[in-house]
C-alpha cells in the first residue's frame, strides 16, 4: 500500500459525518491529519491515503465500538465513486461491474487491495487486509463490505443476499447491536476478508447497461490512474506537458499540438522544458509506457484495442514503439510480468 497514493476527500467527510452521529467533534478527528478545516469546504480537495488512515485512528480511539466500520459504509453509493462508479453503472452485468471495481481501485476509495476470485458457489470479492495496521484493521474491512454490498445493490436496484460474508477479526460481545448496523451474516474468526456473490447473481443483466458508455468510462479511468500513479515531476511546464499527454493519450500529439493546447509556441514549449531538465519526446513515451504496461497488465483488450487506445493506427507500429521502449514485444512483456 502506498500511504502517500492521491485520493479524494470523499472518504474523509463521511468518517467526518459517521463521527458527528456518534458524538464526536470534527477537530478532535483530523488532529495529525495534516488536514484543515479550510479544505473540507474546497471542491475537489485531494488528500494522501495516510490522512485518511489518521482520521480512522481518531475516529476509533474517540468512538470505537464493534460494527462502526459498517456504518461509515453505508454512506457509500455509487455517486461516491464519481467516474468509476458511473462505469460500474453502465457495465451489463453485476459481475462486470465488481470486475471493473477490482481494476481500477486507485479510484474506489478502498485502502487495502481488492480481488475477485472464483469458486464452485459463486465469486468472492476480496480484501487484503496485511497491509492495513491491526488498530484500524477492522474498521477499513466493515467499511469495504458494507460499501460494495450497497453498491451492489444500488447497481441492481432490489436488494442482494450474499451467500457469505466473512471476516478474519473475532465476533464482538454483542452480535445484537451489530445486526442492527449490518443485517447480513457474518462469520468471524474466517480465514479470509471478502463477500461471496452467487454466479446466479454476477450474471444479472444491469438495468442500466451501456456498452458504449462503460467503454468510454474505461478509458477515462485507465487515464485518471494513470495520472495518480504517474509521479508528476515538479517542474511546471513538464507537468503541464504530462497532464496534457495523459489527458489525450489516445492520440500521439506532436511537441507543436501539445504547444497549441498549453497557449505556446512549439519553440517556447522546448525552451521552457530544457531549461526545466525535461525533453518533450521523453515526457511522451514516458507516459505512453506507463498506459501500455497499464493496459497489457490490467485489461482485457487485444493487441490491436491496446494500440488505437493509444493513439497507433496498428498493431505493428504499437509492437515497434513498445519493443523500443522496454526491450521487448508487449506479448513478452506480459508473459512474464512487470519487472
Amino acid at each position: 500500500m502506498d500511504w502517500r497514493q492521491n485520493r479524494p476527500l470523499t472518504g474523509v467527510l463521511y468518517l467526518l459525518e459517521t463521527a458527528q452521529a456518534e458524538g464526536v467533534d470534527t477537530t478532535t478527528c483530523l488532529i495529525g491529519s495534516a488536514i484543515s478545516s479550510a479544505a473540507l469546504q474546497q471542491r475537489n480537495a485531494q488528500i494522501e491515503a495516510w490522512q485518511e488512515l489518521a482520521v480512522i485512528r481518531n475516529l476509533i480511539e474517540h468512538a470505537g465500538r464493534p460494527g462502526l466500520g459498517f456504518v461509515a459504509g453505508q454512506r457509500y453509493h455509487l455517486t461516491s465513486l464519481g467516474l468509476l462508479g458511473f462505469t460500474m453503472l453502465a457495465s451489463r452485468t453485476l459481475g462486470e461491474a465488481f470486475a471493473t471495481f477490482s481494476r481500477f481501485q486507485l479510484l474506489a476509495l478502498t485502502l487495502c487491495p481488492a480481488r475477485i476470485e472464483t469458486e464452485r458457489r459463486g465469486t468472492w470479492l476480496l480484501f487484503d487486509a496485511s497491509v492495513l495496521p491491526q488498530d484500524a484493521r477492522a474498521f477499513v474491512i466493515e467499511r469495504g463490505l458494507a460499501g460494495c454490498l450497497g453498491v451492489a445493490c444500488e447497481l441492481l436496484q432490489r436488494p442482494i443476499e450474499p451467500l457469505a460474508v466473512e471476516m478474519t477479526s473475532g465476533a464482538p460481545a454483542d452480535l445484537v447491536a451489530l445486526q442492527r448496523d449490518f443485517p447480513y451474516p457474518v462469520q468471524f474468526d474466517g480465514t479470509r476478508n471478502g463477500i461471496l456473490f452467487a454466479h446466479a447473481d454476477l450474471q444479472l443483466n444491469l438495468p442500466q447497461a451501456h456498452i458504449s458508455a462503460h467503454s468510454e468510462g474505461e478509458q477515462l479511468c485507465e487515464r485518471l490512474c494513470l495520472e495518480i500513479s504517474h509521479s508528476l515531476v515538479k517542474a511546471p511546464t513538464a507537468r503541464l506537458v504530462q497532464q496534457v499527454l495523459i489527458r489525450d493519450s489516445a492520440s500521439l500529439l506532436s511537441g507543436r499540438e501539445v504547444a497549441q493546447r498549453l497557449g505556446l509556441s512549439e519553440r517556447t514549449l522546448h525552451r521552457r522544458l530544457a531549461s526545466e531538465g525535461h525533453g518533450f519526446q521523453q515526457l511522451n513515451e514516458q507516459i505512453k509506457q506507463r498506459l501500455a504496461e497499464r493496459l497489457l497488465s490490467d485489461s482485457r483488450l487485444d493487441l490491436n484495442s491496446i494500440a488505437q487506445r493509444l493513439g497507433y493506427a496498428e498493431a505493428a507500429s504499437f509492437s515497434r514503439a513498445f519493443s523500443r521502449w522496454t526491450g521487448y514485444a508487449p506479448g513478452q512483456w506480459k508473459r512474464q510480468g512487470p519487472a
